[in-house]
């Protein structure tokens, strides 16, 4: 009677390797998980960081919005009525690069003071017909597109040709900072080939 109960209380009680053999699997699988997501989070980190850097950009105006780009000294600009042609350029990030100080594209800006004070007009320099790059002839006092001949007045107005629309205005503003005076524009670009002002990009 002795033996058999001994016999049975021996096969009921598990065997202690194998319950330790259970425990060390189930920490080891616990550690695995938490060492796995480490690399996990630092991948997403990376993959993630071009899309934070887009949202939270720094402006190129401190003072306003990201759409505003520096042109030039205020001092550059003759106060003599006439459109004069200048180069955009901006940094440019893509993805995980961050290309600085490229041409995205021109303007004219004329510049006519009252009252003292700096009066700025800009257009973008790209035709609505078809995008050709257009061009200001002091000899006819307009700006006139060589791809297709459209012509536009100095207040952007279409005169003639087959562009469906006038020359796209942009916002143009004097920004003093540290006792230097700048012109800033809001460079966007519009749809071509629409009679419809269309921002794109």
């Amino acid at each position: 009677m002795v033996s058999m109960s001994d016999g049975t209380a021996a096969q009921s009680a598990p065997p202690e390797p194998e319950r330790r053999s259970f425990l060390t699997r189930l920490a080891a699988s616990a550690i695995g998980g938490i060492v796995a997501l480490f690399p996990f989070a630092a991948g997403s980190g990376v993959l993630l960081h071009p899309l934070r850097r887009k949202s939270g950009a720094a402006k190129d105006d401190p003072s306003d919005t990201a759409s505003f780009v520096r042109i030039c000294p205020l001092d550059a600009l003759p106060a003599d009525g006439l459109p004069h042609q200048f180069a955009v350029t901006t940094d440019i990030v893509d993805a995980w690069t961050r290309a600085s100080g490229q041409r995205v594209g021109s303007v004219f800006l004329t510049r006519a003071d009252a009252d003292g004070q700096p009066q700025i007009t800009a257009f973008t320099a790209t035709c609505p017909h078809l995008g050709c790059a257009v061009e200001f002839s002091p000899g006819t006092d307009r700006f006139e597109c060589p791809c297709h001949e459209s012509g536009f007045g100095k207040d952007g107005q279409k005169l003639f040709g087959p562009s469906l629309r006038g020359l796209d205005s942009l916002e143009a503003k004097v920004v003093v900072s540290n006792g230097a005076k700048d012109v800033w524009v809001a460079f966007q670009q519009f749809r071509a080939g629409v009679a419809e002002r269309i921002a794109v990009g």
